[in-house]
């Protein structure tokens, strides 16, 4: 199994650690992660179920009506038109 070892965590009071996991052989075992486990999830119960600062962005960018901007929106159309008018299935199933 396969890790990425680069992610950053956000706490609930906006602080910010960023820390590296590393292994020698750039992989973890199944025995390292069975370890890790327990941490992990007590880490993640210590999150909150959202991100006050998050949920008001996005309200604002909502409210917005130049959101998003003109430039942006004609790049969105025109790949939305390529992948529309494709024969390549842009969402396998």
């Amino acid at each position: 199994m396969d890790i990425d070892s680069h992610f950053s965590v956000t706490r609930a009071n906006g602080a910010s650690s960023a820390r590296r996991l590393t292994s020698a052989s750039g992989t973890f075992s199944d025995q390292e992660i069975s370890a890790a486990w327990p941490g992990l999830q007590q880490a993640l119960q210590g999150l909150p179920d959202s991100r006050p600062e998050a949920v008001e962005r996005a309200r604002r960018l909502i409210a917005d009506p130049d959101y998003p901007p003109p430039d942006l929106q004609e790049i969105l159309a025109q790949q939305l038109a390529v992948l529309l008018t494709s024969e390549i299935d842009p969402l396998p199933t």
